[in-house]
């Protein structure tokens, strides 16, 4: 009877372990974090000569997201602007995070006819 006591009560100590440290609310994917600056996400979508080729921290809400490997996003701030982020050289697979904030680290670029963040690291909540 104490063995089981014993073992029952290892499983739930490693339950509880479990819940405390692997289930964050945070989820981390590529490099880790270096300090760019922060760049408000509106401004690079509005002004994007400004912010070309430097390093930036961007941050807003998935709005919509790559249907098969959530290489790409497209982050929304709060006055509704949206800004093409591509994460597939770094991460080339993430899960579905559409509706959850991100913050982006990396850098704006030309693509064609438009602009997209190419992020290093993000990290949704």
């Amino acid at each position: 009877m104490k063995t089981i006591l014993a073992l029952c009560g290892l499983i739930l100590l490693g339950a509880t372990a479990y819940l405390v440290f692997a289930r964050s609310d945070r989820d981390h994917y590529g490099n880790q974090f270096r300090g760019y600056p922060a760049a408000d996400l509106g401004a690079m979508a509005e002004h994007p000569e400004r912010y070309f080729k430097k390093e930036a921290t961007i941050r807003g809400t998935v709005a919509r997201q790559c249907p098969s490997s959530g290489c790409w996003f497209f982050l929304r701030d709060a006055g509704n602007k949206e800004l093409k982020v591509e994460m597939g050289d770094t991460t080339p697979k993430l899960p579905q995070r559409v509706g959850r904030t991100a913050t982006v680290e990396g850098r704006l670029i030309p693509f064609g006819e438009t602009i997209e963040f190419v992020g290093t690291a993000v990290e949704f909540r």
